[in-house]
């Protein structure tokens, strides 16, 4: 495609290619018709043309004298010149005898194989004499014993069928042309409509790119359902997907800065205190211990925001069979030194192999451990067990803790989300562990869910499809 034309808009381009399929189709049509037409107005006026020189050859033949020679009279050729052609009338050599037109008209062009001897022409010539253009026949006068005495030469005019088929093909043009026009205008028209969501979605995005405000949303939403009104809805639920993007993003960074920021205080105001010359030493070595302790702190935190951002930038999983049944009793045995305050065991345990990244798995199964074990008093008991249900694995993990207050459950996996009851009893925690569970888990096509225990505690269900489906 041209360049220029490449820059038109879409509406405009759009309508020339409406035009110009309407002018194709009316090329064909127009010129099919004049064709015709023609053939058929020409057609008549040849017939015309022979029946009459027909006409007037039976005539004459009566003019033929005892002699056999034609002896033709000027009323007669008058007489037929008077309808409307001019008349010739010609000796069996070919010379002029008689001649309707007045004297010194330039003669009519006879083609010499119609008065060849023993030519018998029957068909319509085109001729030009005097400036003008005529259609001629020449037609055989035949006398005693079909011997040919004469010829009748009968030609007419081709002006006033040359001027029909001009305005035949003026008005065709000139009706073409107002089609041309008038489908180039409702074509544009209809473009431009049909186009409004388009021109609404790119007015919005450029509002959206100047402002900033993912709460714009496309007006020109058609309920036809046709294409155009597909693509203002998916751009709607885009930007209803960015905005929630956004408001997550913007929370986000709020609650990491606001984290950073607390572990930071603490190990400045530590840090100066301890750099205090007349501090006691049990009270330099508690202060450098909480700086540590805050800077383990900060340093899981990290830790965390970059396997959260490792994971959403598309890192991909090494996928594989694993015998979740072994990983599940690896991850038990490494969690357990971590939370002596507890006891965690294996309730029941069944053999499933599932398609997936087995350091990922193990992962999110010490996430879940750790969970349950540091929101869990001393004496608590955590307890694991892994069976196969229908076509998926299924891992319960269950603790007898603090629990999950209802109003902080749907939260629960949210980045940076901690509740007021672990805030309390775990004030390191760094709120990401769950966040991160959530992603290997739908990685692997899974679900993951939280709900209470009957007698106290929480359970986190998680469901995998297994292999061999």
């Amino acid at each position: 495609m041209n360049l220029s034309v490449r820059r038109l808009p879409i509406r405009t381009r759009l309508a020339l290619i409406y035009t110009g399929l309407l002018v194709a189709a009316l090329t064909v049509f127009g010129a099919g018709v004049f064709l015709v037409l023609s053939e058929q107005l020409q057609t008549s006026f040849d017939s015309s043309l022979m029946a009459n020189a027909h006409h007037a050859a039976g005539a004459f033949a009566q003019d033929i004298g005892a002699d056999g020679q034609l002896h033709p009279t000027a009323r007669l050729l008058d007489q037929f010149a008077a309808t409307g052609g001019r008349v010739e009338i010609l000796d069996p050599a070919g010379k002029l005898v008689l001649d309707s037109a007045p004297a010194g008209t330039q003669l009519l062009p006879i083609p010499p194989s119609d008065i060849a001897p023993g030519a018998h022409p029957q068909d319509v010539h085109a001729a030009l004499a005097g400036g003008e253009s005529y259609r001629l026949v020449v037609e055989p006068i035949f006398g005693p014993g079909q011997a040919v005495a004469g010829y009748v030469v009968w030609a007419a005019s081709t002006h006033d069928l040359d001027n029909l088929l001009r305005t035949v093909a003026l008005v065709l043009v000139i009706g073409a042309l107002l089609l041309t026009a008038l489908a180039f205008g409702a074509g544009w028209l209809l473009a431009r409509r049909a186009l409004a969501p388009v021109a609404d979605v790119t007015d919005t995005a450029r509002a959206i790119s100047l402002s900033g405000d993912f709460g714009a949303r496309v007006e020109a939403v058609g309920t036809g359902g046709d294409e155009v009104s597909e693509l203002a809805v998916a751009f709607n639920e885009m930007l209803a997907a960015l905005e929630e993007n956004h408001q997550a993003l913007q929370r986000f960074l709020g609650d990491a800065s606001h984290e950073l920021r607390t572990p930071l205080t603490t190990l400045r105001a530590s840090l100066d205190l301890a750099a205090r010359p007349d501090l006691p030493v049990g009270e330099r070595e508690a202060l450098l211990a909480d700086a540590r302790s805050e800077t383990e702190r900060m340093a899981r935190l990290v830790g965390d925001l970059l396997s959260l951002a490792r994971a959403e930038s598309g890192a991909r999983l090494e996928v594989a069979p694993v015998e979740l049944d072994a990983v599940l009793l690896e991850a038990v045995r490494q969690a357990g030194p971590a939370a002596a305050h507890v006891r965690m065991e294996v309730d029941s345990i069944e053999p499933v192999v599932v398609q997936g990244d087995r350091d990922r798995l193990k992962e999110l199964l010490l996430i879940v451990l750790d969970n349950a074990g540091r929101y869990t008093p001393a004496g608590g008991i955590v307890t694991a067990s892994l069976f196969r249900e229908g076509l998926n694995a299924q891992v319960e993990i269950s603790d007898t803790g603090i629990g999950i207050r209802e109003e902080d459950r749907p939260h629960v996996f949210e980045r940076l989300y901690r509740g007021s009851a672990a805030r309390s009893l775990r004030p390191a925690g760094t709120g990401l562990g769950l966040a991160i569970a959530r992603w290997i888990v739908e990685a692997h096509a899974g679900s993951i869910t939280v709900s209470p225990r009957p007698s106290g505690g929480t359970i986190v269900s998680i469901e995998l499809p297994a292999a061999g489906r």
